[in-house]
């Protein structure tokens, strides 16, 4: 580890430019705590973007634990890894992209990955109608993504036929988020109709073996996220034929634990996709990079800024060509952070040391 001699810590709320509507709740903003780590002209940067059902803490608690992780490391101790914290995510991510500004490098083969274009999804929320699903997928189109996941819930099924009606030869998976049940087994099996790329989290995090019925019953792949808390689970995954792929996300396990991850799936002959937790575009470099890596096959949730945020935290903001987003060969996190705008907008801030 490089340790750093300055921690700075920013809290932040940004504006989506569109409310993402889930099976579990509407977020109109996005809030997250940003990390940078700073030694001898090299830098750092990571997110905390704690979000509920997905992250063991909260955005308050984040920045609790990363005051706390920011004085141990300041004061000689190694960091921590906690699976599924956002904060302890967010130090790693920041200790690794300083890693690999000090030793000249890109982040993503830092990381293990390459400097390819990766294939990026963009999130489409629940629509209160039809027409509003169709006109998000046509600006996701428009922007550059061919591939889409739509969130969605068992009401909304027979939606998805109109989509794929109208969009036959884009990418296309859903994200019901543990929204179905087993009696709706017959619903999702006729989805293979459809050639989706895959179905995200369709039950119950906890019902591995439903999962493993339904899997059994279809060509579509399943791909467990929620059901994913520890690294552990992947091999329970795989002994059960629960799902063909899981989710990996970055921002709650970082860079360190999603690359083993990645390496874990590989081994029991799990698929992966890198996701997403609605993140800015600090936490977007880390979620690139990983995705670069050889072994995640599914297109990851990698939607462009302006998708997101009127203003992102990066110069330039992250954008998607031919359906994809490239690594940047630059050394460090690869994209410059807009330190005046972050600074604007930050409701608390410090600098450690004093």
């Amino acid at each position: 580890m490089i340790r750093p001699d300055r921690i700075e810590l920013w809290d932040v709320e940004l504006p989506l430019v569109r409310p993402l509507v889930t099976s579990t709740g509407t977020s109109e903003t996005r809030r997250s705590v940003i990390v940078s780590v700073r030694r001898d002209g090299a830098a750092g940067w990571g997110e905390a973007a704690a979000y509920p059902g997905h992250t063991r803490d909260t955005a308050d608690e984040a920045w609790e634990l990363l005051l706390k992780e920011a004085r141990r490391i300041l004061g000689g101790d190694e960091p921590v890894l906690i699976e599924g914290s956002s904060a302890t995510s967010a130090m790693d991510a920041a200790l690794t992209s300083l890693r690999a500004d000090h030793n000249h490098s890109p982040l993503a083969t830092e990381v293990g990955g390459g400097l390819d274009p990766v294939a990026a999804s963009a999130a489409i929320g629940i629509g209160a109608a039809l027409a509003d699903v169709i006109g998000a997928v046509a600006a996701a189109v428009d922007a550059g993504h061919a591939h889409v996941k739509l969130k969605i819930d068992p009401e909304r099924l027979p939606w998805l036929e109109a989509v794929r009606r109208d969009f036959p030869d884009i990418g296309l998976a859903i994200d019901p988020n543990g929204s179905f049940r087993r009696s709706h087994f017959g619903d999702l099996v006729a989805l293979d109709a459809l050639g989706l790329a895959y179905i995200e989290q369709p039950l119950s995090p906890l019902d591995l073996p439903g999962h493993a019925t339904l899997q059994a019953r279809m060509a579509t792949p399943i791909c467990l996220d929620e059901s994913v808390k520890r690294l552990g689970d992947i091999v329970t995954i795989a002994a059960s034929a629960a799902a063909q792929a899981v989710s990996l996300k970055p921002g709650r396990l970082g860079p360190t634990l999603t690359s083993r991850g990645i390496a874990l799936a590989a081994r029991h002959g799990i698929d992966v996709k890198i996701g997403g937790l609605v993140e800015t575009g600090i936490g977007k470099a880390q979620a690139v990079a990983l995705a670069s890596h050889p072994h995640v096959s599914l297109a990851s949730d990698l939607a462009e800024s302006a998708y997101w945020f009127a203003h992102d935290l990066v110069i330039p903001p992250w954008e998607v060509e031919g359906g994809a987003m490239t690594p940047p060969a630059t050394p460090g996190l690869g994209v410059a952070v807009d330190r005046a705008y972050l600074d604007e907008i930050a409701t608390r801030h410090v600098r450690l040391p004093h």
